[in-house]
């Protein structure tokens, strides 16, 4: 099966792997690092300056899931406090599944990846940072609302030609993680 196959697959457990990263964030028993980290994949999903337009024909979504992957296995080595066992299942799925972006990507841009994705427990996103959805519950909900919208806008991932799409991927993460 081609990368971009196995990448668009992902898509369909969307709203599962949001799932899993909200439980995450609102666990008052994990730790502050991997509850930004799951803030910030969550507010990945609706920045505007993400590395994939989303407007882009075939893979402007599957930056996305790339992401909620890489951010995941990030999370692999903290503390996640006692989640349910669904939700700890979707993480180490995802995670495991990052090792599929290294393998396409190879690994000086995979890295590159990682540290793009470490550092977005930090940003602020539609007016709030992950910090700040730890604790607002109002900031979280604005932010779940707009989560669902961006997810009802999601059309299915049509590719017309794998080989395109694997190279245009490719020429966007490279020059983007630069």
């Amino acid at each position: 099966m081609a990368h971009i196959d196995v990448f668009k697959s992902w898509a369909e457990t969307i709203r599962q792997d949001t799932d899993a990263f909200k439980a995450l964030l609102e666990s008052g028993k994990a730790d502050e690092k991997a509850r930004k980290l799951a803030g910030g994949a969550l507010c990945y999903l609706v920045s505007k300056m993400d590395l994939i337009p989303d407007w882009n024909e075939g893979i402007g979504v599957i930056d996305d899931v790339m992401v909620l992957r890489v951010c995941a296995q990030l999370s692999q080595d903290l503390d996640r406090g006692s989640l349910p066992a669904s939700v700890e299942a979707s993480l180490e799925r995802m995670a495991n599944q990052a090792e599929k972006i290294s393998a396409f990507l190879g690994g000086p841009i995979y890295d590159k990846l990682k540290a793009y994705c470490a550092k977005l427990g930090e940003q602020k996103v539609r007016g709030a940072t992950p910090a700040e959805l730890m604790a607002e519950d109002d900031k979280r909900k604005t932010l779940y609302v707009a989560i669902e919208d961006e997810l009802e806008k999601t059309v299915p991932i049509v590719i017309n030609d794998p080989l395109d799409a694997e190279l245009r991927l490719k020429a966007y993460l490279t020059h983007k993680l630069q």
